[in-house]
């Protein structure tokens, strides 16, 4: 046990958790995670149950207890990225060490991986044929829409009810408690969103702040000091962000005074313009930042991928969205369809290996989360003020998903059928219908209408 003598245990939390790797453990790692990768349809909830089945117990030859695994499950919940990916690097992180987190990580998200790179090149090179476009697509497209908003209602439902009961009522047997309070955080996300777009890790960091002076008032009127320096550093950097490329310009002036500016314009230039070099760096950037599981990936994506770097349309991420979700992996798998198409222009195997690099970033975060600062997080988890900052982000989380999709929505969802099909799926996928069982049913509706209508 750890102890507050300085001991070795004490300084460095991570024997606790970290495993031995050895051969036979990490072919066992190996073999679970990639069943679980090829069988886990049905969302982080069926990989977690699958995991908890068949490696947590008292008996020697399981895994780890039934404590550490709900440890495992509360930080990896806490953590920025995919929980059910992350829990799997963790378990395998204390069976086999380090080597037995990647083997981990890297087998659960393989199946995930080969399938969407096989619907990426049947939905690039078949994708334009009519009874594709106007029949499949034209059904499926609401239908992501309608997972989405259901998706979110669950997390609304979750997020609303952590602090305080301000009211409650009841739908379709689902009780839920309201926070007035969550509930204008929520909102507000979910206006800027849709009003201006903003950086969601912006949108996030404002939430937890708000909920801080809401719920900790006499924390923070005792902390006032401190509490005044992190707003005025806060608010300098949303002010430096805001007028960035004010800043950028004034940059480019001194060094065109200095004699500087073509050497310098050309090398931020050719780095910036380097396509590998920004895929790269907007996928660590998504990874490091998606808070609350996957479908947070949806407002990254939507302002950047779509809006601002216009490296594919709305209507071709929505679908990316769908060909994300019939893979039995995390939603995060949708970066490699990004990559895919990002690098499509240079050919079939150019575009596999944007796919690879897409996702590979995108999910290494995750890795170093719970290799590297998983004792520490452990240690600062149940600090009531990083507890309530994640109160407000939560809802924060909600609202910025929601504000997102209301674009997708607007290219999804073009008719009365096409809205009808959206409630639809809200509906059943909201009382358990598996999101796979609706994307293909809505497409074989969608190629029944195009041959029958």
């Amino acid at each position: 046990m750890a102890d507050e003598t300085g001991s070795p245990e004490s300084r460095n939390p991570t024997p606790r958790y970290k495993g031995r790797p050895s051969p036979t453990n990490v072919r066992e790692i190996a073999r679970f995670f990639l069943k679980i990768g090829f069988v886990g349809f049905g969302g982080p909830l069926v990989h977690i149950a699958m995991m908890e089945d068949e490696l947590v117990g008292e008996d020697s030859r399981e895994w780890t207890d039934e404590s550490t695994f709900m440890e495992g499950l509360a930080i990896c919940n806490m953590l920025p990225g995919p929980a059910s990916t992350q829990l799997g690097i963790f378990m395998g992180w204390i069976r086999g060490g380090t080597p037995g987190a990647i083997v981990a990580g890297a087998c659960f998200m393989f199946p995930a991986f080969a399938i969407i790179i096989a619907l990426s090149y049947l939905y690039f090179a078949y994708g334009e044929l009519p009874a594709i476009q106007d029949g499949l697509l034209y059904a499926v497209n609401p239908i992501v829409i309608g997972l989405i908003v259901g998706s979110a209602y669950s997390m609304a439902r979750s997020a609303l009810g952590q602090a305080d009961a301000d009211f409650g009522f009841e739908i379709g047997g689902d009780s839920w408690t309201i926070d007035t309070k969550l509930l204008f955080l929520l909102v507000a996300a979910l206006v800027a969103t849709v009003l201006f777009n903003p950086n969601p890790v912006l949108e996030f960091a404002v939430a937890g702040i708000l909920a801080l002076v809401i719920y900790r008032r006499e924390w923070v009127t005792s902390n006032l000091g401190r509490v005044s320096l992190a707003a005025v550093v806060g608010l300098s950097l949303v002010g430096l962000y805001l007028v960035r490329d004010s800043i950028a310009e004034l940059v480019w002036s001194g060094a065109r005074r200095i004699g500087v500016y073509a050497a310098a314009t050309s090398i931020a230039g050719t780095l910036w313009a380097n396509t590998w070099l920004k895929l790269v760096l907007f996928m660590l950037y998504t990874g490091s930042f998606i808070y609350g599981g996957g479908l947070v990936l949806i407002p990254f994506i939507e302002k950047y991928v779509v809006t601002e770097f216009g490296w594919m349309t709305t209507a071709t991420f929505v679908d990316g969205i769908a060909l994300g979700q019939l893979t039995p992996g995390p939603v995060v798998m949708t970066t490699a369809f990004v990559g895919y198409e990002l690098l499509l222009p240079q050919g079939v195997p150019m575009a596999v290996l944007g796919a690879f690099v897409a996702a590979l970033a995108a999910f290494a975060p995750s890795f170093v989360f719970i290799v590297a600062m998983f004792p520490y997080v452990a240690r600062v988890r149940d600090n009531p003020q990083v507890r309530t900052a994640l109160v407000g982000i939560n809802a924060a989380v909600v609202g910025a998903i929601l504000g997102a999709t209301v674009s997708l929505a607007q290219e999804a969802i073009i008719d009365p059928l096409t809205a009808a099909l959206a409630v639809v799926t809200f509906a059943l996928f909201v009382r358990g219908v598996q999101a796979v069982t609706l994307i293909l049913g809505g497409g074989v509706v969608g190629i029944a209408a195009f041959y029958l209508l």
